[in-house]
């Protein structure tokens, strides 16, 4: 369980750290990258809890995986305004032209947000672990 959840924390960290350094030069891959990292988080919450995810990459459609009173559930489920950023700031839009960036301001904000709860996931990470050893 924390080798997997640990490397989704880890790789959640690295894709934060991107966002910050590329977004005044590249909104598109830092939104990228916060979407990223939300999805990470999600991931390594619900490898944690043991449950299983597939393939999907809808934030919401993640958290919705936990149950209703869990800790990160309604964290996770706000992230899913990222959701999009997948996609949608990496390609043309369907008829030509370049993709819809968020602003500055709301990249920062979804940066923030994104970044505040990885500490407290690997707490709950490392909690679980402890709670799990064998004494």
């Amino acid at each position: 369980m924390s080798g997997k959840a640990e490397s989704f924390i880890e790789l959640a960290r690295n894709d934060i750290a991107v966002a910050r350094l590329v977004l005044k030069v590249d909104p598109g891959n830092a939104a990228f990258h916060l979407q990223q990292a939300a999805e990470k988080l999600a991931k390594a919450v619900l490898t944690i809890e043991t449950i299983a995810f597939g393939t999907t990459h809808q934030i919401g459609a993640l958290a919705a995986m936990l149950p209703a009173d869990h800790v990160f559930r309604p964290d996770l489920a706000g992230f899913d305004a990222f959701s999009s950023y997948g996609t949608s700031t990496r390609y043309p839009l369907p008829g030509g032209g370049m993709p819809r960036l968020p602003s500055q301001d709301a990249l920062k904000e979804g940066i923030r947000d994104v970044a505040s709860v990885i500490d407290e996931i690997d707490d709950f990470r490392r909690e679980r672990e402890a709670s799990s050893r064998p004494r």
